[in-house]
């Protein structure tokens, strides 16, 4: 997928997630290290859903958690296998982390086929247990699918064209529902990825839009003359999963 995916500063992540591939029966269990007489508190909000890349044609997961300050956060599949394990450690562990954001690799459909990449994330209940920096244990649970929106038609500006950077409204056509799943809404970006400075992020236009929308007006004074963007519109189903379509444009010198 496109960079510009990284935009979104859901969460500062704590300590680096360490993928664990769990096969054994060993692995299938909750690890000892969460004290099941510990106080239980629920996590404040946990996701996990699919990004697919209607344009590049490449696809990832997505994991969101939030709860109080944390030590370790683990994730375990339907069927019960450790799939991740975040461990904070030092001042880290000590000041404990809260929101965690995890995106996974994007392989290309032609070296990862769809149908593989279902197979590796199978839908279901994908439970969290965590252990809090009072020794409490977090628990929650994200509700994964398969459900994967069509991507929309970008209709304006075309590919590459010259806008006016003061007059300029994007359009796309609307999706219909995933597998049955409604279109809850349309994440729309306009995106400088370059700004010609180190310590400067990426400029962004980022706005939701309800699932009646088929066009956005681009705020008068955001777009830069001389300057070449992305713009993206993501189809969101009620699940959490959404596909992006991408296009470019220019404004004139």
């Amino acid at each position: 997928m496109h960079s510009t995916h990284r935009r979104r500063a859901l969460a500062a992540i704590a300590a680096a997630p360490l993928l664990a591939a769990a096969t054994s029966p060993a692995e299938a269990t909750e690890s000892e290290d969460h004290d099941r007489n510990a106080p239980v508190v629920a996590l404040k909000d946990a996701r996990l859903k699919i990004e697919f890349n209607s344009t590049d044609r490449d696809v990832g997961v997505q994991l969101f958690i939030d709860a109080d300050p944390w030590k370790s956060m683990d994730v375990y599949d339907p069927w019960g296998r450790l799939v991740l394990r975040a461990t904070a450690r030092g001042s880290v562990a000590k000041q404990g982390g809260t929101e965690l954001f995890l995106e996974s690799g994007e392989p290309s459909l032609d070296d990862v086929p769809l149908n593989v990449f279902l197979a590796r994330f199978p839908p279901g209940n994908y439970r969290i247990v965590g252990q809090g920096t009072k020794g409490e244990r977090l628990v929650g649970v994200a509700r994964f699918t398969h459900n994967i929106p069509a991507g929309p038609v970008l209709l304006f500006p075309a590919e590459d064209a010259v806008v006016d950077p003061n007059h300029l409204v994007v359009a796309w056509q609307p999706v219909g529902p995933a597998n049955a799943s409604p279109i809850i809404g349309y994440q729309v970006l306009v995106v400088k990825p370059n700004t010609g400075l180190r310590g400067l992020p990426k400029i962004i236009l980022d706005v939701m839009m309800p699932p009646s929308a088929s066009s956005m007006a681009v705020p008068p004074g955001f777009l830069l003359r001389d300057s070449a963007y992305e713009w993206e519109v993501l189809a969101i189903e009620s699940g959490g999963n959404q596909t992006l379509s991408v296009g470019h444009f220019k404004t004139p010198k």
